[in-house]
């Protein structure tokens, strides 16, 4: 069984809209509002700006890809998942990020802007050691006189954020400001992650050493490892749960500064949390246990056994102790530094750092951009990146003026529509909006 619930989870990750962590482009695009998602201090040069329903979308996979996992061969695809490990790191990470823009309204009134919106996010993100495919799949023989680690970190997670902001602009400095008010859907969350097996070399005892805390809310019904289900929808809308008891805040701060042909932003978005309090439950393992018994090491040791026999023999043997204790999740604060040049009436180039902090990692990115206004009501983009530990990301974006409405397009990740089961990120921006009141020069 855990055989086959890992395997679903690889090929939903890899499948699951690989349309669309890092969002470069879309900030680089001054002039849309999809750009101040980023920095609250990025405004259009209307007076009164509507958000209409858009998304985003960014998946990213270390080390495999979906054409390792399902091979093509000469009487067709085959799932090879030794294929798979094999090309596995040490670490390996799966994230996705997915979110809905549903309503926003943005005015201005003299120098001061003030904006209002909702939206709804979700997040997933799972951090695990090859060790632990290996032991679903291959079993432990080959870690015989060996500890290894295998638990993985693990965090699902979906909010309605509600949010008011303020921007101020005086002499070509615009300072922008943003609260969230976050209302928790689902979250399925690792708190501690240890988990260490040693296979001894006499009698092949088996020893746990456990350290591993999850915490759930309104997501798992737990009745034994038989009796186990899970209740999570990603990117499902749930009105029910708009104003929920689990909540947080959250909030966005940005500088815009314009000198003559040059365009300068620093930002820093998404710094907040969120305390689970409702339908909450603890699942626990904290001790060094050890098992003894030949005959049931040899048949766990068997590769003719069911799937994942040693994973099955250990959830025999250890019950995890279950409490009800709310618990608190932090976002992923994000830091935007960027600036552009108008070189004249047609180009822009400009350039971008950022800088994420999430689950005791950091995420970093750079990139170049040049942008042309290839008709009045029509700009193009292009973007190259570092991100991912990648040089191989390519962006292109869109935006249209037409009449009042503002259709932007924006992904960083171009290749992918070209080799979609061989990429290791995808990402997607896609905004409409309405634009009224065009301002010919910026506030002052």
């Amino acid at each position: 069984m855990q055989k086959i619930i890992f395997t679903l989870t690889i090929l939903a990750a890899m499948s699951a809209r690989l349309i669309a962590q890092e969002e470069l482009g879309a900030h680089l695009m001054r002039k849309t509002w999809i750009a101040n998602r980023s920095n609250p201090a990025l405004l259009p040069d209307y007076k009164v700006m509507v958000s209409l329903p858009g998304l985003y979308n960014n998946l990213l996979l270390t080390n495999i890809t979906y054409a390792d996992l399902i091979v093509e061969q000469a009487d067709g695809s085959v799932l090879d998942v030794n294929n798979a490990i094999a090309k596995l790191g040490d670490q390996n990470l799966i994230r996705e990020n997915f979110d809905i823009e549903t309503i926003g309204l943005a005015f201005r009134l003299g120098k001061l802007t003030l904006s209002a919106g909702h939206s709804l996010r979700f997040g997933a993100y799972l951090n695990y050691p090859k060790t632990l495919p290996q032991l679903i799949w291959q079993g432990n023989a080959q870690f015989i006189g060996e500890t290894v680690e295998f638990g993985p970190d693990l965090h699902l997670q979906g909010y309605h954020e509600f949010y008011g902001g303020l921007a101020f602009t005086l002499k070509g400095l615009t300072l922008g400001a943003r609260a969230k008010f976050l209302s928790g859907i689902a979250d399925i969350s690792t708190e501690r992650h240890q988990l260490k097996l040693t296979t001894g070399e006499e009698a092949y005892a088996l020893t746990l050493d456990a350290d591993f805390l999850a915490n759930t809310a309104g997501t798992v019904e737990y009745d034994g490892f038989d009796d186990l289900s899970v209740n999570f929808d990603f990117g499902s809308f749930d009105t029910e749960k708009f104003f929920s008891k689990n909540s947080g805040l959250a909030f966005d701060l940005g500088a815009h500064l314009q000198l003559g042909r040059w365009d300068m932003a620093a930002s820093i978005v998404d710094f907040g949390k969120i305390d689970w309090t409702e339908d909450v439950k603890n699942f626990k393992l904290k001790n060094i246990s050890e098992f003894k018994g030949l005959d049931v090491a040899q048949s766990i040791l068997d590769d003719s056994t069911n799937v994942g026999s040693v994973l099955d023999t250990l959830r025999n043997l250890y019950e995890p102790t279950e409490s009800s204790i709310p618990y608190t999740t932090h976002l992923a604060p994000r830091i935007y530094l960027s600036a552009s040049y108008q070189l004249n009436d047609t180009w822009r180039f400009g350039g971008l750092f950022y800088s994420e902090n999430y689950r005791d990692e950091n995420f970093t990115a750079f990139a170049l951009s040049a942008n042309a206004r290839i008709l009045r009501f029509l700009e193009v983009g292009a973007l190259y990146a570092y991100r991912a530990k990648r040089f191989d990301n390519i962006g292109v974006n869109i935006s249209a003026q037409l009449g009042p409405v503002q259709l932007a397009l924006a992904t960083d990740n171009l290749l992918t529509a070209f080799q979609l089961k061989k990429s290791h990120a995808a990402n997607l921006r896609l905004g409409l909006s309405l634009m009224f009141g065009k301002m010919e020069e910026p506030t002052e």
